[in-house]
């Protein structure tokens, strides 16, 4: 199973700070920010990352060799988007690349400091589940789009920004990679606006995978604070030790 981070995308924060870094090689806690998602899914039993790389993706690809050659039996890789293609279009573009029958898509601007592997197991026992969203519980839901689930925990759709608490889209899917053949890997597509909708119209069998653990946003200058001080505060949830291969 391999994991696409995606980096492609030109945020805001870039122009706010240094122009010629992208997001993910921004400095945060003492590491660049792809630095903390590396090590969670190292931590989670990945093997192979995947990084979906657009602006600044001969930076991200330097960063990725020098960490890959420090380490075994580990594999980092950069596929650099020929144009912006989307969070869909972008993890579709990864897959024909390097084929893997279930995918982990992670958007390279957050990081949820959960265990996956209940959820991993899930879709690896249930041949009937076509994916996964993790779904992290938030004081301040209005950020963040919301997740409408059933009591089964099936997915029924997303919700645009309502205030209070609420489960929100974490930005962590664990897929069947058949989801995405049929895309066209070489247009801009989006998973939360255009491909789970259509998944659902179809009877795909999406789940919702809740939890209530840290949820650290790093997509804008006024949360790169506020994750700074969760890093430091939850640096011991994310480490190298990788409990199960994957």
């Amino acid at each position: 199973m391999i994991a696409i981070v995606l980096v492609g995308g030109k945020h805001n924060i870039i122009s706010e700070t240094n122009p010629e870094t992208p997001l993910g090689l921004l400095p945060i806690a003492g590491e660049p920010v792809i630095s903390w998602i590396t090590k969670w899914l190292k931590q989670q039993g990945f093997k192979h990352i995947i990084f979906s790389a657009g602006f600044g993706a001969e930076k991200i690809t330097a960063w990725a060799n020098q960490i890959s050659s420090q380490q075994n039996d580990f594999f980092i890789d950069v596929v650099t988007e020929p144009r912006p293609l989307g969070t869909a279009g972008a993890a579709a573009f990864c897959v024909r690349r390097y084929p893997s029958s279930t995918i982990l898509v992670a958007n390279g601007d957050s990081l949820l400091l959960t265990n996956l592997k209940p959820s991993l197991r899930k879709l690896h026992n249930d041949p009937n589940l076509d994916g996964i969203i993790m779904g992290a519980k938030v004081a301040n839901a209005g950020r963040y789009g919301s997740l409408e689930c059933d009591s089964e925990n099936r997915l029924i759709g997303f919700h645009e920004k309502k205030s209070g608490t609420d489960v929100v889209n974490a930005g962590v899917y664990l897929l069947r990679s058949h989801l995405l053949e049929d895309l066209n890997a070489d247009k801009e597509i989006s998973l939360e606006y255009d491909c789970f909708p259509a998944w659902l119209n179809a009877g795909k069998e999406i789940h919702v995978a809740r939890c209530s653990d840290p949820f650290i946003d790093m997509g804008s200058t006024e949360a790169l604070k506020s994750a700074e001080e969760q890093i430091v505060r939850y640096q011991a949830l994310i480490t190298d030790d990788t409990v199960e291969s994957l």
